[in-house]
C-alpha cells in the first residue's frame, strides 16, 4: 500500500513539475517564439520555393528543413534562459532531484517543439493551398522522419545550453548551420555531412552530392542526441550552478 502511494505521490509531482516547467517556457520570449515563429516562417519560404519552379510538395518539405533552426530558439527559452537569468538555482532548490527537473524540461521542450511543428506544415499547407489550389502532405512513414529530425534537433540545442550553461550558444551555433553554413562546408569538407543539421536533408528534399540518404541520416542525428544528451546529464547531475 505505501509503495502505491508513494508512486502516486511521485507520477503527481511529475506532472506537476512538467506544467510548471511548460507555464514558464511557453511565457518566456525565446519560447513564444520558437513555437510562433514557423506559422510565418514556413508558408513564406513555401511559397517562395513553389514559386521558383518547385513542386508545392517539395517547397513544403523545404521550408519544414529551414525552419528547424526555431528549434534552437525553443531550447534557449525552455534550458539556456535558466543559466542566462540564474533562476535554475532556485529551480534545484525546489526540485533537489536534478534528473527528473532536466527530464521534465526534455519533456516541455518535445511537447512545444511537436506544436511548432504541427503549426508550420498547418499554415504551410493552408498557404498553399490558396496560392497553388491544393498540396499533397507528406506520408506517415515521411511525418514520423520529420518530426524525430525536428526533436531531435531540438535536444541538441537544449545539450549545447547544458554543456555551456549558456542561452546563446544553441542559437549561435545552430542558426548558422541552418541559414547555409553546414551546406557550405559541405562544399569544402565532405565530413560536413554528418553535421546535425546536415545529416537529415535528405528527410526533407531530393538532396544530390554527397549528402546522407535518410536512414543513415536518422541514424548520425541519433548519435549526436545520445552523446549530447548523456554529457549533458551527467554534468547537470554533478555540476555546481552558478
Amino acid at each position: 500500500m505505501g509503495g502505491v502511494l508513494q508512486e502516486r505521490r511521485g507520477g503527481a509531482i511529475a506532472v506537476g513539475l512538467y506544467a510548471s516547467e511548460l507555464r514558464k517556457s511557453i511565457t518566456h520570449p525565446f519560447g513564444a517564439l520558437g513555437v510562433a515563429a514557423p506559422l510565418a516562417c514556413v508558408p513564406v519560404v513555401a511559397i517562395a520555393a513553389a514559386g521558383n519552379a518547385v513542386g508545392e510538395t517539395e517547397s513544403l518539405l523545404r521550408s519544414l528543413q529551414l525552419s528547424q533552426l526555431f528549434t534552437a530558439v525553443l531550447a534557449m527559452g525552455v534550458l539556456g534562459q535558466e543559466y542566462e537569468s540564474s533562476s535554475l538555482r532556485g529551480a534545484l532548490l525546489a526540485t533537489p532531484r536534478r534528473l527528473r527537473l532536466l527530464t521534465a524540461k526534455l519533456a516541455v521542450l518535445t511537447t512545444l517543439t511537436l506544436a511548432a511543428l504541427a503549426g508550420g506544415v498547418l499554415a504551410g499547407w493552408l498557404s498553399l493551398s490558396i496560392s497553388a489550389g491544393g498540396v499533397a502532405l507528406p506520408g506517415a512513414g515521411k511525418a514520423a522522419m520529420i518530426a524525430l529530425s525536428w526533436v531531435g534537433m531540438a535536444f541538441v540545442a537544449a545539450g549545447l545550453a547544458v554543456v555551456w550553461r549558456s542561452a546563446v550558444v544553441p542559437g549561435a551555433v545552430l542558426i548558422p548551420l541552418f541559414l547555409g553554413l553546414s551546406q557550405l562546408l559541405s562544399g569544402i569538407v565532405s565530413a560536413a555531412r554528418f553535421l546535425p543539421d546536415r545529416s537529415t536533408f535528405a528527410v526533407f528534399t531530393r538532396a544530390g552530392g554527397d549528402a546522407l540518404d535518410p536512414g543513415p541520416g536518422m541514424l548520425v542525428l541519433f548519435v549526436w542526441v545520445v552523446c549530447l544528451t548523456a554529457i549533458a546529464a551527467w554534468l547537470f547531475e554533478r555540476r555546481d550552478v552558478r
